[in-house]
């Protein structure tokens, strides 16, 4: 792929989808502040204020191979039965090919990793920290499998019974990823040898295509597998609930393994949790942690110094409740090819890069060898990861977009170029960073100087300088900031402090908002509820009373003066004029919007920070990263966006949920829309230039003759008539029964929306009923903050009722069309 077209397209995407999705939802009305936001999102990437950040690239060449095979290992560290079941596993109805040949030889952190937990006495705990894709997972998969394997041997090939290896994913995305693994080298035991992905999704009783595989709660129970895979929570239900007690009982003084994926994910209080769930979980299966080994992996845990290794143990050893002496710490290193002596004694300039684009692979690997500033580019990417801006100074001596454009496609080339035996010089693994909007600030000053040469310097803007970070006073003018609300019922614009008093004075501090967006409750309405009662005292702490920061024609009350320190004075004889919006005398305890007039109540917050997380975001972001992806080759079946794929994780649990279902429903209804609006557009009446061009002659020719002729006159005024109508064609027009027809005849939905909604409705509807709810979805509901045909301009319906509410008898979808 070519880095810097993709770069640069993926910056031009996501900056004008993200710009338009973020402004349309929070709905600006303010024109100033909307255009103002509009050239900071759009600034070039690497600038503060573009959605996209600074990318990050970093050397990916291969991890270092061990120095034995794994036909090596085969009855001297690995069990002949496992060695087996790695060179010929299982691979009906698996993904991938999970098959080692007995030439492989397997990286040197995992037989270093091998060698600590199958070998060492007393069992010892292993930290493995290494990059992604670098076989973390066969780090402790293996030996858990020989020692089962040595197991089996030693009970006869009796089938074992009783937990023996405890797998906890912080995920359960990640669970069920290891399914395929877990089958391709367990099924080749017969059954002896079984796993269980325990979650809250596993079904009270279920069969498995497999004889490896445990699928329902009940054989878990009454037969628990010696490997069980699991989270926190589900482990912590395992240890309370009666039910799953015979788990338990049947396992007593065998569990010998621990494994903790996502090491990193427990920290502060997560990590005090863990360490004494798993006390519980020692003392629920009669161990002690001398009898079993513990395993953390992470890809994201410290650096190679050895003070950072010796955290690292200790880290471990706090959680598992081991000496830290007992656990090693094993870290994987990139093997780096060495570039040839007469290469590294040459200091050629590179030549341009046209003429470097045009040389083959293996003479540009020799053009770019040669050029010392080319190699000290690879050594630095090498030893860590580096931002563009970083290695555009390292090169060219200037950050300028020019310069970053041309790094990007000198990266391309050291990608691209390998050497005779086919090793590239640099190959590489771009971080694309998409920033989220914490927030929007303002300064309180209607005159700050940061206005100046911007939108904002309008008079319909009464505030100062904008900010994207929190911030206590304006770098302009050194005036307070505040937050920039907007009112959930008409989406006016202010700035939100708390009045406080103490020391005889009033004072307006920042509102400290601990609103977190990462659940779209921007998009979220609020409940509505009846008999609610006006006078409940809305938003109020017990530092003081919310007040809204307005402009000057929305005020209740005199202007007041607010100094650099945030004190307030109603004499106006310090700092500068603001204008608040004071509650009326009977309304002391209420904020109402000056606007509308809504009033904030409890249960339904009003006035809400600006805030666009990154769910959010990245919804806005997949549809760019998907376009460039190649299209998945092999097998008949038709697959939507021609089988392209993408993996996304969240760090929280509820995040992913109501991302996987929000992302669900954003396309099953970007997929209606398409639907309409192309159909529409299909039927639209062309403007027949030409017929127009000659009606308008015959006119102009009638028209004389028609004054002193009534018999023309009639023929003008049809002419005229033919005229306006083909000027100005009918809008197209679909009957909604049509449409249903439609939606249920087209492939995608009949693939992949019908079986999905299906599953969410228990089978209750019909296929009619499910298109029916497709469109009824689209029109029917109009949620502020969500984008429709309708709330765009495009499509609007027009209902035709029977006589009395809530029956629809018959509906037309048409597509208006305006210049």
């Amino acid at each position: 792929m070519n880095v810097k077209k993709f770069y640069s397209d993926l910056t031009v995407q996501l900056n004008r989808r993200a710009t338009r999705a973020s402004l349309g939802l929070l709905g600006f009305r303010n024109d100033a502040l909307r255009e103002y936001l509009r050239d900071c999102f759009n600034q070039d990437a690497g600038i503060p204020g573009s959605f996209l950040a600074d990318p990050v690239f970093e050397a990916t060449f291969g991890w270092k191979p061990a120095d034995r095979s794994l036909g090596d290992l085969k009855d001297n560290l690995l069990h002949r039965d496992l060695i087996n079941a790695l060179s010929n596993p299982e691979k009906k109805d698996i993904s991938e090919d999970y098959s080692f040949s007995l030439q492989q030889r397997p990286y040197r952190h995992q037989l270093q990793a091998w060698h600590a937990l199958i070998e060492a006495q007393p069992p010892r705990s292993v930290l493995v920290t290494s990059g992604t894709g670098s076989g973390k997972t066969e780090c402790f998969l293996i030996p858990i499998l020989h020692d089962l394997a040595a197991e089996v041997e030693q009970r006869q090939n009796a089938t074992l019974t009783g937990v023996r290896a405890l797998f906890i994913y912080p995920l359960n995305a990640l669970i069920k990823s290891q399914k395929d693994r877990l089958v391709a080298w367990s099924e080749p035991f017969k059954g002896k040898i079984r796993f269980c992905l325990y979650n809250g999704d596993t079904q009270d009783q279920a069969k498995s295509n497999w004889l490896s595989e445990v699928a329902g709660r009940r054989t878990l129970r009454e037969n628990p597998p010696p490997i069980l895979v699991t989270n926190a929570t589900m482990l912590e239900y395992m240890l309370v609930r009666n039910e799953d007690r015979p788990i338990l009982d049947q396992s007593k003084g065998k569990l010998r393994w621990i494994v903790i994926d996502e090491a990193h994910t427990y920290l502060g209080s997560q990590a005090a949790e863990l360490t004494l769930l798993l006390r519980r979980v020692l003392h629920a299966f009669g161990c002690t942690p001398d009898n079993v080994h513990f395993i953390a992996t992470s890809a994201t845990l410290g650096d190679s110094s050895e003070t950072s290794r010796q955290k690292l143990a200790e880290f471990l050893a706090d959680i598992a409740g081991v000496s830290p002496d007992r656990v090693t710490v094993v870290e994987g290193s990139r093997e780096v090819p060495e570039l040839g002596v007469s290469l590294q004694q040459k200091n050629v300039t590179c030549p341009d890069l046209h003429e470097l684009s045009n040389s083959t692979a293996t003479d540009l690997f020799n053009k770019l060898a040669s050029d010392a500033k080319i190699r000290n580019l690879r050594a630095r990417l090498t030893e860590r990861p580096a931002q563009l801006t970083h290695l555009s100074q390292l090169l060219y001596q200037d950050t300028s977009s020019h310069s970053r454009q041309t790094t990007l496609e000198l990266l391309d080339l050291c990608s691209q170029a390998k050497n005779e035996k086919n090793v590239p010089f640099l190959p590489l693994r771009g971080h694309l960073f998409h920033r989220a909007l914490n927030g929007l600030w303002a300064c309180a000053n209607p005159a700050c100087k940061g206005r100046k040469d911007t939108h904002l310097d309008n008079e319909q803007w009464p505030f100062g300088a904008i900010f994207l970070e929190r911030r206590e006073h304006c770098e302009h003018c050194e005036m307070p900031v505040f937050d920039l609300v907007q009112c959930g019922e008409c989406g006016n614009e202010f700035l939100s402090g708390q009045e406080t008093h103490y020391d005889g004075k009033d004072w307006l501090e920042q509102k400290q908002y601990d609103q977190d967006e990462d659940e779209f409750q921007q998009e979220l309405e609020p409940l509505e509820t009846e008999g609610e009662n006006d006078s409940e005292v809305p938003n109020r702490s017990s530092q003081g009373f919310v007040r809204l920061i307005t402009a000057r024609n929305l005020v209740h009350d005199q202007d007041i003066d607010l100094s650099q320190n945030r004190q307030l004075d109603r004499d106006k004889k310090q700092g500068i004029p603001i204008h608040l919006c004071l509650p009326k005398d009977d309304e002391l305890h209420e904020l109402r919007c000056p606007v509308c007039g809504e009033i904030e109540r409890i249960g339904k917050t009003l006035f809400r920070p600006i805030r666009l997380g990154a769910p959010f975001l990245l919804s806005t972001a997949i549809p760019a990263l998907i376009e460039p992806l190649p299209p998945m080759t092999g097998g008949e079946e038709a697959r939507p966006l021609e089988g392209k794929r993408l993996i996304t994780f969240t760090d929280s649990r509820q995040g992913t949920a109501r991302f996987a279902a929000k992302l669900q429903q954003d396309s099953e209804r970007n997929y209606v829309r398409s639907l309409l609006y192309h159909s529409l557009a299909a039927t639209l009446q062309s403007i027949d230039e030409t017929a127009i061009e000659q009606l308008k002659q015959e006119v102009a020719v009638l028209e004389p003759l028609a004054v002193t002729n009534p018999v023309l006159q009639n023929l003008l005024e049809q002419k005229r008539l033919e005229l306006e109508k083909k000027q100005s064609p009918q809008s197209a027009q679909l009957p909604w029964e049509e449409a249903e027809n439609k939606l249920m005849n087209s492939d995608d939905f009949t693939r992949w929306m019908l079986r999905n909604l299906k599953e969410l409705t228990y089978n209750q509807l019909s296929d009619r009923q499910m298109a029916r709810l497709c469109l009824l979805r689209e029109f029917f509901v109009r949620p502020k903050r969500q984008f429709s045909l309708e709330g765009l301009g495009l499509v609007v319906s027009q209902f035709k009722s029977k006589g009395y509410i809530g029956l629809v008898s018959h509906s037309i979808v048409a597509l208006m069309v305006t210049d």
